[in-house]
């Protein structure tokens, strides 16, 4: 071996050593988010008792009954932060990968439109497709169904031949307004107080998560994640154009309609349950790429720990605006929105 390939190399494992560096911080930041988060909210509660009261779980005992009903109701949405951050920043991750644009995000393919006419049906005309069952759990249900129907659409039409990523974001905006116009229509002629809860619910809200909702959400998302990141290397050949990745024996029009359909059932997964969360997508994905480059198999859990981070501490600033907190969605869409045009001004036009 030679001493400039002795050097590269070193050069290379530094590389990876500060992808995995940033990934270990996040994680950190994350675990300290998470305990900050439970001690905010109405009632008050130290850093300090809010650990306590996770120690004293994982230990099966209770030293303050008071504080840990406080404590430990926060939980829940607290998990569903991290959760619903990770997999929709893997998404738009996988999503502008996948289709070289940096506008990509998971709601690209209309899941948020569809999820918010399923649910704006539910509770304004109380249109379920289980009606027997009992409201949540039928208002997720609508949500659910209904979000996937804009998938099929976009899917249905990238099967045709000469279909470019272009072509195929245009038709999952076009399809989101068609959506978002009937939800709309629904909203104008919907009572008072059901608009009040179908407008929380389309701007995106974790304070109705309960304990309940964090199995399916947790498990689609995390098994999505993991199929994903599986397919890492696929990822990387496809950033090379059509023509590349035939020549290495990527089928890449295959992968993406399954990688699409993967990330259309997971956003799915999470927005049934927390509404239309914005901007998790697009700022997760390109803070990431800042530190660990384009490189998925650095970049997809990179865009995980962030995307948790940065819904962990848009849900404490959340819980303390106004008199009754206001909701996540709001301070989402308020500091990424900035932060996303700052990211677009300042990235290299060469980077896409």
């Amino acid at each position: 071996m030679s001493v400039l390939q002795g050097h590269l190399i070193e050069i290379y494992r530094k590389s990876n050593s500060l992808k995995l560096l940033f990934i270990i911080i996040c994680v950190l930041l994350c675990l300290i988010a998470f305990i900050f988060t439970l001690s905010v909210g109405i009632y008050h509660t130290t850093f300090s008792e809010a650990l306590n009261i996770i120690l004293d779980h994982l230990q099966n005992s209770i030293s303050d009954p008071r504080v840990d009903d406080i404590v430990w109701s926060r939980v829940p949405s607290a998990l569903a932060a991290v959760i619903a951050g990770a997999g929709l920043a893997v998404g738009g991750c996988v999503m502008q990968t996948m289709l070289r644009n940096p506008l990509a995000d998971p709601y690209t393919m209309g899941v948020s439109s569809g999820a918010s006419l399923g649910a704006s049906l539910g509770i304004v005309y109380g249109l379920f497709i289980f009606p027997n069952l009992s409201y949540d759990t039928s208002l997720v249900i609508n949500a659910f169904v209904f979000s996937l129907i804009p998938v099929f659409v976009v899917v249905a039409i990238s099967r045709k031949k000469n279909i470019t990523p272009t072509k195929m974001i245009l038709s999952g905006i076009a399809v989101m307004y068609v959506f978002s116009a009937i939800t709309s229509l629904l909203m104008v002629t919907a009572d008072p107080e059901n608009l009040s809860e179908a407008y929380a619910w389309r701007v995106g809200t974790l304070a109705f998560i309960n304990w309940n909702d964090l199995p399916i959400m947790s498990g689609v998302t995390i098994a999505a994640i993991l199929v994903l990141w599986i397919g890492h290397r696929k990822l990387n050949i496809m950033t090379s154009g059509e023509r590349t990745s035939q020549s290495l024996g990527v089928n890449s029009q295959k992968h993406m309609i399954l990688s699409m359909t993967l990330i259309s059932l997971m956003t799915a997964a999470i927005v049934s349950f927390t509404g239309t969360i914005g901007f998790i997508g697009l700022i997760g994905p390109h803070i990431a790429r800042i530190f660990v480059g384009s490189n998925t198999k650095y970049l997809i859990p990179a865009s995980a720990v962030f995307g948790a981070l940065f819904l962990l501490i848009a849900n404490t600033f959340a819980k303390v605006a106004g008199e009754m907190g206001l909701p996540v969605g709001v301070i989402s869409a308020l500091v990424g929105c900035p932060l996303f045009i700052f990211i677009l001004i300042k990235t290299r036009k060469n980077a896409w």
